[in-house]
């Protein structure tokens, strides 16, 4: 499992199906198998209650300082790996990646983005710099905890691009809401690799669902378009 990506733990059974027998709760037969229509009908004009009878939860790969902008989705239910009980190194070890980041220039006109890879020369200036940094800070923490220093303490001089694992649980109406948002070009490009990575798998569990996300002119799905 890569940085800044998701992988499925659960998704409600057969949960098309699911939803489509609640949004069919007042009728004679809530079970017939047709429901294509019916989700589309409900995704076009709004109806978004039903989307909340079946869930899902995903384990996301992320950095310290992703985290926080994936917990203001205060309608998912979040469990985080946690630095006081083992030592967050591990998590890159196992999954055989890298402590490293992008470097990007600042954005033409919102302050808070960025644009495009800086020259490949001021990366090898800066990665040649951080990797001492990154070297020194990976001892004196190695040697923090080997001496008996908590590691609710230690984790004190662990940088942002510390990696962490998030739990992330919820409906799926906020799942369609939450790829939505942060699958928009607006969003920091290492979000919107996670929510791009919900969303194929997404796609993939819920074929009918997704299909008629993407139809729909709903300004609130727009990130359901981007590449």
């Amino acid at each position: 499992m890569q940085l800044h990506s998701a992988e499925l733990n659960w998704i409600t059974p057969e949960a098309e199906k699911t939803i489509a027998r609640h949004a069919r709760v007042s009728t004679e037969n809530p079970n017939r198998e047709e429901y294509s229509r019916l989700l589309a009908f409900c995704i076009k004009h709004g109806h978004w209650s039903v989307f909340e009878q079946a869930s899902a939860s995903f384990e996301v790969l992320t950095t310290r300082a992703l985290s926080p902008q994936i917990l203001r989705h205060r309608s998912f239910v979040f469990q985080e790996f946690s630095q006081r009980y083992s030592d967050p190194t591990e998590i890159l070890r196992d999954s055989g990646d890298e402590f490293k980041f992008d470097l990007r220039s600042k954005g033409l006109t919102n302050r808070q983005s960025s644009h495009e890879q800086l020259p490949l020369y001021l990366r090898e200036h800066f990665w040649d710099k951080f990797e001492d940094i990154d070297r020194q800070i990976k001892t004196v923490y190695a040697e923090m905890l080997q001496l008996g220093v908590a590691k609710e303490c230690a984790r004190n001089i662990l940088p942002l691009y510390t990696p962490t694992r998030i739990h992330v649980t919820g409906s799926i109406r906020s799942f369609l809401h939450y790829v939505g948002l942060r699958g928009k070009e607006d969003t920091q490009l290492e979000h919107r690799q996670i929510a791009r990575s919900i969303a194929c798998i997404l796609e993939r569990e819920l074929p009918v669902v997704i299909k008629a996300v993407k139809e729909s002119e709903d300004p609130s799905l727009a990130g359901w378009l981007t590449k």
